[in-house]
């Protein structure tokens, strides 16, 4: 596995310039010995110039990264509220249909209670009946 070596053309272009190398010429050999240690160790060396590209890169594509977290977000908080709003509305509903079932029940309670009352009072008043013509005609037989 190559070993990473720090290179910078700039500062490499920089050095040969102050040692008496046209300055034209100084960034020329740079821009070569970067190429060549580039091709014979690969991506392994990295340039001044390209890790400050790559910063830049990562900067930016994190800033959107952060962005699009916000905006996932804020549509998450919008779709939660748009839940409980609609559950409150459910339960406001099934609320109200409870109670006009409750109102209907008891109605169909006091009607059928009503119904039921009558009918025991008028099996009480037919037992009452056949119990007197029943005493009659024991009275009858008893006296005849």
């Amino acid at each position: 596995m190559p070993v990473p070596i720090p290179f910078d053309t700039l500062d490499y272009a920089k050095k040969l310039s102050s040692a008496g190398v046209p300055v034209p010429q100084a960034q020329a050999h740079a821009a070569a010995l970067g190429h060549v240690l580039d091709d014979v160790l690969g991506p392994a060396v990295v340039v001044q110039g390209e890790l400050a590209a790559v910063e830049r890169h990562m900067m930016s594509q994190f800033q959107l990264a952060e962005q699009k977290a916000r905006q996932l977000a804020q549509q998450v908080e919008h779709g939660t509220a748009t839940i409980t709003d609609r559950l409150n509305n459910l339960a406001v509903m099934l609320s109200s249909k409870f109670d006009t079932l409750e109102q209907k029940t008891d109605g169909r309670l006091e009607r059928s209670e009503a119904r039921h009352s009558a009918d025991i009072r008028h099996l009480q008043w037919m037992m009452a009946t056949v119990l007197l013509l029943n005493l009659g005609i024991l009275t009858r037989m008893i006296l005849h």
